[in-house]
């Protein structure tokens, strides 16, 4: 299969381009200021473009002809999205508008796997790990571009018959180049023996190591998402029928992973539960974010398979050895 790929220098995209280039040719599209394609290994062939120019991406996907996109480029700090609401916008929406364009004038186009996020469902009444059939509350500007492009992409599969399957994953950790996450950051503030600052303890969040987020796509991309009647049979009976949830279920408060943390790595310190002077400020940040993955795991064969403590121990240890 050819695979067009965004997001291949991002933290998933940069694991799942080797796993993907195993049994696939692959195209990665990315843009043109993006400084870590360097980190693309030579023989994956790599294509340049502002994903917000509809007439430049256009191009590319006609030039590549590619079977599947899979589509994770993203901007993905929530915290900043309140304060650059248009880079969010542009970024997360409109290039997602142009990728689904330029895939519907494919031939033999097989499926769009989109990247959204849990932070889509926002704030429900009741705290037990979502369901795909919530009602979306989006509670930042960030999530609020992931609900536009996944809107936008039912529309296409309902009016023009894009074949699509929507991921929404959980909080992921195992990052190798960025302490500025709640795992990484804890680990590292831990291991150089400096206090932590947590401003949210008492949030509960659903927490996956990256091979599991990474194995999601995979089985995404593997997914036959089958002909056009019976992609609109599904999607008759179940309008969320190809949006899937990827989590472990874990309502583990931040605290609790704080404390996990600080047993592995055997700091002895304290915690400032407060946010840092400078931190950006975000004016909401929801107390429970969980996910159900049932429906992966009946439909697609998934299942996560590193436990929220080995997945620690990982970060841990790879953090041991960078520091």
């Amino acid at each position: 299969m050819k695979i067009l790929l965004t997001g291949a220098t991002g933290f998933i995209g940069s694991h799942l381009l080797p796993k993907l280039a195993e049994n696939n040719d692959v195209v990665c599209l990315i843009p043109s200021s993006d400084l870590n394609f360097k980190e693309i290994q030579k023989n994956f062939q790599v294509k340049f473009a502002d994903l917000a120019n509809y007439e430049m991406v256009g191009k590319i996907v006609a030039d590549a002809k590619p079977d599947a996109i899979a589509h994770l480029a993203a901007a993905t700090p929530v915290r900043y999205s309140f304060e650059k609401p248009e880079v969010y916008q542009e970024v997360n929406f409109l290039a997602t508008v142009n990728l689904v364009h330029a895939a519907l004038k494919l031939s033999n186009f097989e499926k769009f796997v989109f990247a959204s996020t849990m932070e889509t469902y926002g704030w429900q009444t009741e705290k037990k790990p979502f369901t795909e059939n919530l009602s979306l509350n989006p509670a930042s500007p960030y999530a609020v571009s992931k609900v536009a492009a996944e809107n936008y992409i039912k529309m296409a599969g309902r009016a023009f018959g894009l074949p699509y399957l929507i991921s929404k994953a959980c909080n992921t950790f195992g990052r190798k180049d960025s302490t500025g996450f709640i795992v990484e950051y804890l680990t590292t503030q831990m291991l150089k023996n400096q206090k932590p600052f947590i401003g949210t303890p008492d949030a509960v969040r659903d927490l996956m190591y990256v091979d599991d987020h990474v194995q999601a796509y995979i089985k995404l991309v593997e997914h036959d998402a089958g002909d056009e009647k019976e992609r609109m049979e599904l999607v008759e009976s179940d309008p969320n029928y190809f949006v899937f949830n990827f989590g472990n279920g874990f309502e583990f408060t931040i605290k609790q992973v704080a404390e996990k943390i600080q047993s592995i790595t055997g700091y002895k310190g304290g915690f400032e539960f407060s946010f840092p002077k400078d931190y950006p400020k975000r004016p909401v940040v929801e107390q429970y974010l969980s996910l159900n993955s049932a429906k992966a795991k009946r439909i697609l064969g998934w299942k996560p398979a590193v436990s929220l403590d080995d997945g620690l121990k990982k970060t841990v240890d790879y953090w041991k050895k960078t520091i």
